[in-house]
Formats: structure tokens, C-alpha cells, sequence
């Protein structure tokens, strides 16, 4: 029997909508930062949905950027004491948004295209706001797990890291679309994946969740076949602890990769 992925397509991503909202924070609330320091919804194009919000850290030298992708549903909305602890260190944040949602393989697309975008419009306006263009971590939760990741495994030596979480959900039920571990080279960064779930949770009987760790293992797997197994670490089952912070880990991973500024 002949499967028609493309058919498939809308009902795979359908299913990814419902499935994130537990995953971003229902909250707006503008930080309480220093205001000089805080730039919200900085438009990087023309389309309404093409903007960014900048937290700046305040350094004498070009500051090391964190870019966060929210999951479908969410907002660019980043807590306080992620944007606090990431400033300490001299790393500036950057949360930009695209479609909210992505369900079909078009917007999927467009998503990359605006990430292209995105990129580009930082990298072009990086003297005006004091960052590292060559020192940078890419993040994503979910949806921004597959928007970013594109880009994020271009062979590019600016890119220090990738931090995602429930990353690359559906997206491997039609391989002749998109396969994520055809993007992976010797040449890809060091990469951090969190999962709020346990391993095989896609197929659970009783409460299924297509944010499979096993997901994240294919990529991990990649990664060792080409040597680079160092530098891909797992983490799951994070929703049955005392802390089930998706950014807890990435603070101490920005450490290690990045180039901070000397205090």
C-alpha cells in the first residue's frame, strides 16, 4: 500500500499544535530591566510577525548572543532570571518570533526563510547594538527547534552551540520531506537537548506526547557515527523532577562554549 506523506503532512503538524502549549509560558509581562538595555519587538522585516526582542548586556567588548524560538503557541516572552543570569555573563538575549504556529510544511518554510532573515538583519546591525556576530548559542523549544535548525547546522564556525528542548517533534514521519539528520556534519556544533519526558513517551498507551527523547537520540546517534559524540549530551524526563526548567542547563552549556567577554 502507497502512503502519501504529503497528505499526512497537516495532520502530523496539527498534531503538534495541541501538543506544545504546555511548554511556553502564558505571561507577556516585559521584564522589570533597566529600560536602556531592553529593545521589544524590533522588526528584523516587513511582515508584522518579523520581529525580535533584544535584552542587551551591558559589556565594553561585543557581547555573545543567545537566540531563543519559542514552541508553537508561545511568545517571545523570556523570564527574568534567564535574561539576568545570561546578562551577568556578558551574553546578550535575542527572542524572535515568525509564524506562531507551524503545522504544514509551508510554514515550515517560511519559517526558514525568516530565520535567514533574522540572522541576517543581526548580523548587519551588530555594531549598532554591540554583539558578537562570531560567538553565538541558537535555542529552540519545540516548533523554534525546527525553525532554528536549519540554520543552526550550516557550516558555520560563528556558531558555538545549540540548545533545544522537545526538539524536532513530527517532523520524521516523512523522511523524503525533511530529514533532520541529513542536516548534521562532522563540522556541527555542540549541541544540548532537554526533554520534559521519558524515552518511547510518543507511543504511550495512555497519554502520548509526540516530544519524543528518542528523537533527540537520532540526532545523538548521527553525531557519534561521525566522530562528534562529545559533543551531543541528552537529558530527559525532566517533568518527573523537583525541576522542570527547560533552560536549567543552559546557563552552565553557555559557559562552555561560549567566548565571554574578560571581566
Amino acid at each position: 500500500m502507497h502512503i502519501d506523506f504529503k497528505l499526512l503532512l497537516p495532520i502530523l503538524f496539527g498534531l503538534l499544535l495541541f501538543s506544545c502549549k504546555d511548554d511556553e509560558p502564558t505571561t507577556n509581562e516585559t521584564p522589570p530591566l533597566t529600560e536602556s538595555l531592553v529593545e521589544l519587538g524590533i522588526q528584523y522585516g516587513s511582515e508584522s510577525r518579523q520581529f525580535l526582542d533584544l535584552y542587551k548586556a551591558e559589556s565594553e567588548c561585543p557581547t555573545p548572543i543567545y537566540f531563543d524560538a519559542h514552541g508553537n503557541g508561545g511568545t517571545t516572552f523570556i523570564p527574568d532570571y534567564l535574561i539576568e543570569d545570561l546578562n551577568s555573563l556578558g551574553i546578550s538575549i535575542i527572542a524572535w518570533e515568525s509564524l506562531t504556529s507551524v503545522n504544514t510544511t509551508d510554514e515550515v518554510e517560511t519559517g526558514w526563510s525568516d530565520a535567514e532573515l533574522m540572522f541576517q538583519w543581526v548580523i548587519d546591525n551588530a555594531n549598532t547594538y554591540n554583539l558578537d556576530v562570531s560567538n553565538i548559542i541558537i535555542g529552540g523549544s519545540s516548533r523554534g527547534s525546527i525553525l532554528s535548525w536549519r540554520y543552526g547546522h550550516r557550516e558555520n564556525s560563528n556558531i558555538k552551540g545549540l540548545y533545544m528542548y522537545n526538539a524536532l517533534p513530527s517532523v520524521w514521519a516523512a523522511p523524503e520531506w525533511w530529514l533532520p539528520t541529513n542536516d548534521v556534519t562532522a563540522a556541527s556544533p555542540p549541541i544540548f537537548f532537554v526533554y520534559r519526558r521519558e524515552p518511547g513517551s510518543s507511543t504511550n498507551a495512555t497519554d502520548p506526547d509526540i516530544h519524543d527523547p528518542n528523537n533527540g537520540a537520532m540526532i545523538v546517534e548521527q553525531y557519534e557515527s561521525l566522530g562528534i559524540g562529545d559533543d551531543a549530551k541528552l537529558v530527559h524526563s525532566i517533568g518527573e523532577t523537583d525541576n522542570s526548567d527547560k533552560y536549567q542547563f543552559l546557563v552552565e552549556f553557555a559557559e562552555s562554549v561560549l567566548e565571554l567577554c574578560p571581566e
